[in-house]
């Protein structure tokens, strides 16, 4: 992995998140993807020092990266047994690995120790089949490769569990961040938010400033039950960014996401040629 540079238009993103309360995001902010889910599935109460590391910390966190220059191999290993490790939004929970833990009602691990969830370990298939031809990681590493941020920054368990206005004022807050430098400077984003785009009445062109393709909508869908890929583009006939609106990730067909890895992965090098 090459090293993190803190660009001007990220540090400006930082700025504007600080001055308007808003959530950032995790991963590199260098990668080629953007992935953009719906909300974390954090009980701010059950979970609050998950909350606090992933939220409350998130912009005080990339200042402090920023200042000194931090790169993903100074991140602690987030499974040691000698000490705590510190959580950095650079590489959250380094050294997961590639597999879905999955737990009780009472919050006991019933199968994937060490695992991750089922939208990451999703997010990890999607990148293993963009750089490394579909062959599966060992660990979660697509913080290496991608920046990933939430359409709502409210968080809980499920979304049903957030109030419809809650999460619409969220979104809506939240819009005029999406559209700044730093988030167009991803060849690719994938927003995998389902029906929330219809929901909450979410104008994907107007949020990231790409053009809906029906054609290759179609094209790319053809043959998925009760799921889609919706293709936009900055330009139909030499694209030099792609944004995907698909669905959430976390209950999806392995067919979905491997077709979301090859299309992605053949943008990125023809954008290459």
């Amino acid at each position: 992995m090459e090293d993190v540079i803190y660009s001007a238009s990220f540090k400006n993103a930082i700025r504007y998140a600080k001055e308007n309360e808003l959530f950032l995001g995790s991963g590199n902010p260098n990668g080629k993807l953007l992935l953009v889910g719906k909300e974390a599935a954090i009980d701010m109460q059950k979970s609050e020092q998950q909350y606090v590391n992933e939220f409350k910390k998130n912009v005080t966190d990339w200042e402090s990266n920023c200042s000194n220059g931090t790169q993903p191999d100074a991140i602690d290993h987030w499974f040691t047994e000698d000490r705590f490790p510190t959580y950095n939004p650079l590489y959250p929970y380094k050294g997961q690995k590639n597999t879905v833990e999955s737990r009780n009602a009472n919050g006991e691990i019933k199968r994937g120790h060490g695992g991750t969830s089922k939208t990451w370990h999703n997010y990890q298939k999607i990148i293993d089949t963009v750089y490394f031809n579909g062959t599966p990681s060992e660990h979660i590493t697509f913080h290496e490769y991608a920046f990933c941020s939430e359409l709502n920054q409210v968080t809980a368990n499920y979304s049903h569990q957030i109030a419809k206005d809650i999460r619409a004022a969220s979104i809506f807050k939240r819009r005029a961040l999406f559209q700044m430098p730093f988030f167009s400077d991803f060849p690719i984003t994938i927003v995998a938010v389902g029906h929330y785009v219809r929901d909450f009445e979410i104008d994907l062109q107007d949020f990231f400033g790409l053009t809906y393709d029906a054609e290759s909508s179609r094209k790319y869908s053809e043959g998925l039950k009760n799921e889609y890929i919706n293709m936009h583009y900055d330009n139909f006939e030499d694209p030099k960014r792609l944004l995907i609106h698909t669905n959430q990730l976390s209950m999806v067909s392995n067919e979905l996401v491997q077709r979301l890895g090859v299309i992605c992965r053949a943008f990125l090098l023809a954008s290459t040629l």
